[in-house]
């Protein structure tokens, strides 16, 4: 990594939601306090939603920790699920046994757990993320909550803006009137876009003028449009990219050749289209009426010949980049990943990662295309609702033409996989089994399992995993088990635990 390089003391760019870089502009404090204003009176439902990548996340980390003892919270991170899938998570969060699985059993219970709150002066907090991802079935029966005689349940939605319109439908008129609390997060401005990207350098032990020449920083806050996870992967790959070209200090051509790479291939961009060249030569015929008609049609009839002859070179050049890109879509719902072939000469290497060739089960949840100035990161929190190392692991996984996390072409197509506990089984080449715990920056936390409901009796290793050419991640490995069934029992301690980060397990919640 570059930190050693340029001086940090640590990485001040990770995307990963730190409270301790938490930069607060006029916004962000005004929804926080709201939010923190609403909890402490029992104001019932509360709602924050912005767009991607403003900061949303790391304002929730940041409130919890301004929170008293007496608030316990619950985290809901995958919100495409049934009203009676959502009382079970509330519950076992809780640690709390579910016994029956009709939901108006179900609600009961937590009922009777949330007068039990209310008597020893306790509040229950339900912090549902991504909330716009939620069924409008749901959505509808959310409101009993807000009806109930203990006022001990506060529910915060976080969201994109597409939640407010959901709310505006028709039909859902009951829950928007049961939100007391409606806010929205803002981008930041230019000038607080600066000031964000000098607060994190100085908590590493550097500045923002000293790491970047001026005309680079301005690119670099244009560009990211008042999106904070826009600026911290702009400027990580930008001191990635310096690190790697020994630039003490960061340039304009090295903002923008990160920004190309970000976006893809932009020669489509620059050949225009037949329309615009004609009503472009209907312009000049109106600047010059002297010149005869058929000198028009000429000019116009050699143009759309050039256009074409530039449209068929452009297709080959596509051709050739599509198979130097190996990029390939897939339409059956279930597939498994099997063994890249060997290099040839006109093949790219398989990226060296030897879990990456074995069995993996899985099933699509849907394939995407890459967006301009789309990330994995990006990927994750929009299909997942977080973003985690294991996450983007798992996606690398599943699309092996990825050899760089930091680098997806745009209108690449990549697979996105379901979040499913048989996801994490790799099947081996002896016919046993392994689960993929977690992945990490560094070997360290394969010691969170030791002690945990699998480790006492299985293997822990952690392997290596090269995700680009300047990174390398650890996957965390427990089995070997003889079959799936055993695998997935494990797994369903460890989930109920919250030690499995593709659950949202790991981070310290009260």
């Amino acid at each position: 990594m570059y930190n050693e390089f340029y001086g940090f003391s640590e990485n001040p760019f990770e995307l990963i939601p730190n409270p301790r870089f938490l930069y607060l502009t006029r916004s962000h404090r005004e929804v926080l306090a709201s939010m923190i204003h609403g909890i402490k009176n029992r104001r019932g439902f509360i709602s924050m939603t912005g767009g991607v990548g403003t900061g949303k996340t790391t304002l929730i980390h940041s409130l919890l920790g301004r929170l008293n003892e007496n608030v316990r919270t619950v985290f809901i991170f995958h919100t495409t699920i049934t009203f009676a899938d959502l009382l079970k998570t509330i519950l076992r969060q809780l640690d709390l046994a579910v016994v029956k699985e009709d939901s108006k059993d179900l609600l009961n219970q937590l009922i009777q757990y949330s007068a039990l709150l209310e008597e020893r002066g306790e509040t229950l907090l339900i912090i549902i993320d991504e909330a716009q991802n939620l069924p409008e079935k749901v959505m509808g029966e959310l409101p009993m909550f807000s009806d109930l005689e203990s006022k001990a349940i506060q529910i915060v939605f976080v969201g994109q803006t597409e939640f407010e319109d959901k709310l505006n439908s028709e039909g859902m008129w009951q829950l928007k009137k049961s939100i007391e609390i409606r806010r929205q997060l803002r981008g930041l401005s230019v000038e607080e876009s600066r000031e964000y990207i000098d607060h994190r350098l100085a908590i590493v032990g550097s500045k923002s003028s000293k790491i970047f020449f001026p005309k680079a920083l301005a690119l670099i806050c244009s560009y990211a449009r008042g999106a904070p996870r826009v600026l911290n992967t702009l400027c990580d790959n930008a001191l990635s990219m310096g690190h790697s070209l020994s630039q003490r200090k960061i340039g304009l051509d090295i903002v923008r050749e990160v920004i190309k790479n970000m976006e893809g291939p932009g020669l489509r961009k620059t050949i225009p289209s037949s329309t615009a060249l004609v009503d472009k030569f209907r312009t000049l015929s109106f600047r010059f009426p002297f010149l005869p008609r058929k000198a028009y049609l000429i000019l116009i009839t050699s143009l759309l010949c050039l256009g074409a002859f530039i449209l068929l070179a452009r297709r080959d050049v596509d051709q050739k980049s599509a198979k130097t890109w190996d990029i390939k879509s897939l339409k059956r719902p279930d597939v498994k990943v099997a063994p890249p072939s060997s290099p040839t000469s006109s093949q790219a290497p398989p990226r060296p990662a030897s879990l990456s060739t074995m069995g993996r089960e899985y099933t699509l949840k849907e394939i995407v295309a890459v967006r301009k100035g789309q990330t994995l990161s990006q990927l994750a929190q929009e299909y997942y609702g977080m973003i985690n190392l294991t996450l983007i692991d798992l996606l690398l996984e599943v699309n092996p033409s990825i050899t760089d996390v930091n680098l997806i072409i745009v209108d690449q197509e990549i697979k996105i996989p379901r979040m499913t506990e048989r996801l994490l089984i790799i099947q081996s080449p002896d016919d046993t089994y392994k689960i993929h715990a977690g992945t990490f920056e560094a070997p360290d936390p394969a010691e969170l399992f030791r002690d945990g409901p699998a480790g006492k009796r299985e293997k822990i290793e952690t392997l290596p995993r090269k995700v680009s050419p300047r990174e390398t991640w650890y996957r965390v490995m427990i089995g070997d088990f003889d079959n799936k069934d055993d695998a997935l029992k494990v797994i369903s301690l460890l989930k109920e635990k919250r030690l499995l980060p593709a659950f949202g397990g790991l981070p310290k919640t009260r």
